[in-house]
Parts: structure tokens; sequence; C-alpha cells
């Protein structure tokens, strides 16, 4: 596991908390100590040093603003601009001369003639002309090394035999190998997955509403579930198979599957992978990810009563945050009521007339089971000549305080009879809100 902190300003020790705490709950682990760029210096400087000994470095002292002219002139003439090699002829004495008078200068690369080709596990063969590759830097004035040369020193250093990432790093590659070439290391294997985009087909960034790791955990997703949905943003198996798990997928992943075309991000299905993930889940599991998020849901309640309202309302939660939100009413009467819901289910007080006849029935029932507040309800619609969906709405707005939910019995039987009929007398003495 390697840091790559070699930018100071960007590099703070909060950013390698939240990169460990992310890795760690994906189910990433690492087997030795983190490995930090800034503390590598000796390596790079070696390094370095065997570049410049070798002749396949050299230091430059041209300055910045002379080369930005020369960028500048060039651009204006429509011409791609790269370092014209200015220094890479500079003789020992005068390198030492420079030296000596502290004259700034970075250190080059020297591109060799000819043309730099790899095979990438994604996209084949690849190769580009090294006369398209300028000289660049592999380090800067202050001495620190660039990107390009510390991952080629560190990738040897710590063995790395493949690289895999974005494709948007397939322009560093060439220059990558050049480097592995110039100091006498093995190539490692090179695979560049296809970008995540946003539904404008644009690399995916936080002006679409990206969201870090840690912000999909704190919104109640399984990690399996965002591994499984990350998994097939790019790669399929060959089958009809959506849902995997973590073992599933080691066992069934295989790079050459990937695809070479990015994929669109979209968030109804990766809620859609969460609950059916959610719904393959043990309600024991279930609450202990809830209460790993909110400690005080269901407070004071027996876990018998947890347990149901699990079973009851998993089928109908995307997230487990969305779990908690939606099941406040289980354990609190409703401190308001859906007005929509007012206005096309409790329109009048021929409601409340009904609603008390249900109360009349209810408070007659001995034994609380599903099956009995059904056939109340049920028996009362008969006996009225009405839908019995003309009750069950307004029941469930008495109960709940909103409109849809799951099961009205079910629910009922979880709630229990005093709940149920307190809620309801509460209800009639409510609404309708506007009485006249």
């Amino acid at each position: 596991m390697r840091i790559e902190d070699t930018d100071k300003v960007r590099s703070k020790q909060k950013f390698v908390d939240q990169i460990c705490e992310s890795l760690i709950w994906m189910g990433c682990r690492w087997d030795e100590d983190l490995k930090f760029q800034s503390k590598r210096n000796e390596l790079y400087e070696c390094k370095l040093q065997a570049l410049l000994e070798s002749g396949n470095a050299y230091r430059c002292f041209c300055e910045k603003d002379k080369l930005a002219n020369i960028r500048s002139e060039r651009e204006k003439a429509g011409m791609g601009y790269s370092y014209p090699g200015t220094c890479r002829s500079l003789n020992n004495n005068d390198i030492k001369v420079k030296l000596e008078n502290n004259t700034s200068n970075v250190i080059r690369i020297k591109i060799p003639e000819g043309e730099t080709r790899f095979l990438d596990s994604i996209y084949g063969d690849i190769s580009v002309n090294n006369d398209e590759l300028d000289d660049f830097i592999v380090a800067r004035t202050d001495g620190s090394p660039t990107y390009n040369f510390t991952v080629v020193a560190d990738d040897n250093d710590m063995n790395i035999t493949h690289v895999i990432r974005g494709e948007d790093h397939i322009s560093n590659t060439p220059k990558q190998i050049i480097l592995y070439k110039a100091l006498g290391y093995d190539i490692p294997q090179f695979a560049h997955l296809p970008m995540i985009l946003g539904e404008d087909k644009k690399r995916l960034s936080k002006r679409h509403g990206a969201m870090g790791v840690q912000e999909f955990r704190d919104k109640g997703f399984l990690n399996s579930a965002l591994v499984n949905y990350l998994a097939l943003l790019g790669w399929n198996p060959g089958t009809e198979q959506e849902l995997f798990s973590p073992e599933e997928l080691t066992r069934k992943f295989s790079i050459d599957r990937v695809h070479k075309k990015g994929a669109v991000w979209d968030n109804q299905k990766l809620e859609w992978i969460n609950q059916q993930t959610i719904l393959r889940m043990q309600n024991d599991d279930i609450l202990v990810q809830i209460l790993n998020i909110d400690s005080q849901w269901g407070e004071k309640q027996q876990e018998e009563t947890l347990l149901s309202v699990i079973e009851l309302m998993k089928p109908r939660s995307k997230t487990f945050v969305e779990f908690i939100e939606t099941t406040d009413y289980f354990f609190n009467d409703p401190k308001e009521y859906d007005p929509k819901t007012i206005r096309k289910r409790w329109k009048n007080f021929d409601v409340n007339e009904l609603v008390n006849e249900y109360i009349q029935c209810l408070e007659t029932v001995e034994d609380w089971a599903v099956e009995n507040v059904e056939v109340e309800l049920r028996n009362l619609s008969d006996r009225k000549n009405i839908s019995p969906a003309k009750l069950i709405h307004p029941v469930r707005l008495a109960l709940s305080g909103i409109g849809v939910g799951p099961s009205l019995f079910h629910m009922m039987k979880v709630l229990g009879k005093d709940i149920c009929v307190r809620r309801l007398k509460k209800a009639v003495d409510s609404l309708p809100v506007e009485k006249h």
C-alpha cells in the first residue's frame, strides 16, 4: 500500500486516514506497513544519480520564462510544443560551472530514438513514436522527484508485477517504460481500465454529484453491494447474473472481460443492487448494520419487535439510512399527517365515522393477529357496502402519518392493539385538518 504524497500542498494526514478507512471498509487489506513516497527520498536520489551517470538523464538549466516564450510562440503558430533539447549537449565543465554558481536546474530524461510499445491487457498493442515525447522532467528545481519517476522507482522496489489503473494514464505509460528501461528494471504488465462516466458521457466528477466511498457508507450502502456494482460497471461474467458476493467476484472475475468503453454511472442500479443485497441478509445481521449507523434506533423496544419491523420493511428500503428514516412511526406516534394524503383519503367527517366504527370493532379483538384485524376491516366494509380501500387508506394515514407503506395488517400486528387504537382515536380527533 503506497501513499503518493510528493505534492506537499495537497498531502495531509486526514486524506491518508480517509483512504485507509475507505479501503478497509471496502474489504481491502495490505500486508506490510504503509509506504510513503515523501519518506523515500534516499531511494529516489540514488536512482536519479544512476540516470545521470548512465547518460540517460541530464541537468537542464533553461530559464522557465524562456521556455514559456518558446511554448507561446509555437502555440500561436499552431505548432505543438516539446522541449527543444537545449541542454542535452552541455559538457561536464559547463555543468560544473553552473552548479558552482547555484544555477537553478531540473533533471530531464533523455528520450531515445525509435518507438515505445507495450501490450495492454485491455486495449491490446499500443505504440508511440518517441519523437512525440519530449525530454520530460524527472526532478524539479528543488530536487523533488516527479510522479512518473517516483512510481517507476517504487514499482521496482516493491516488486510490482501488474499496474492496473484508469485509461487516463495511458499517456504516462510510454514515459514510464522508457524510465524502466533506462534504470534496467523489468517492465510490469499494464492494464488500463475504462473511465466511469456521468450521464453526459463525460468523465464522472464532483460536478455530477459523484460521492466518495465514505459517503456511500454514511448513506447506508453495503460495502459488498458497492463492490458488486463497481465490478459490473466495466465487466461482465458473460451471463445474465447481476448479484455477486465478494467471493463469487473473486472466483469469476477475469481482466480479459473488462470492456474498452466507459460505463455510465447509474445510481438507481446501485440502489437496486443494494436493496437486493439487503433482502438476502439475515434480519439479525441487518439489525447490527442499522445500530452501527444509529445506536438509538428502536430504543427501549424488544429485539423481537425490531426484528419484526426489519422483516416487514426490508423489501421497501434501498439503503439502511432510508430504512431508519422510514420506520420512525413504528416507535413514535405521528406528529403530523401528510397533507396530500389527507386531501385524497380523509376528505370529510364521513371518514371519521367510518374509522370510529373500526375502532369499536378492534377493541373487541382479543387475539391481535394479522388475519383478525383484517377480517374486522373487511367485514365492516361489507356491511357499509364500500371498497376495503376506503377504510385501509385512512387507517394507514392515522397509524403512520403517511399514505404509503408495508401491508397495513402486518403493520398493525407489529404496532400492537393499544398503539393502533390510540393512534386511530387521535386521528379521529385531529382530522380532517380544516374543520368548519
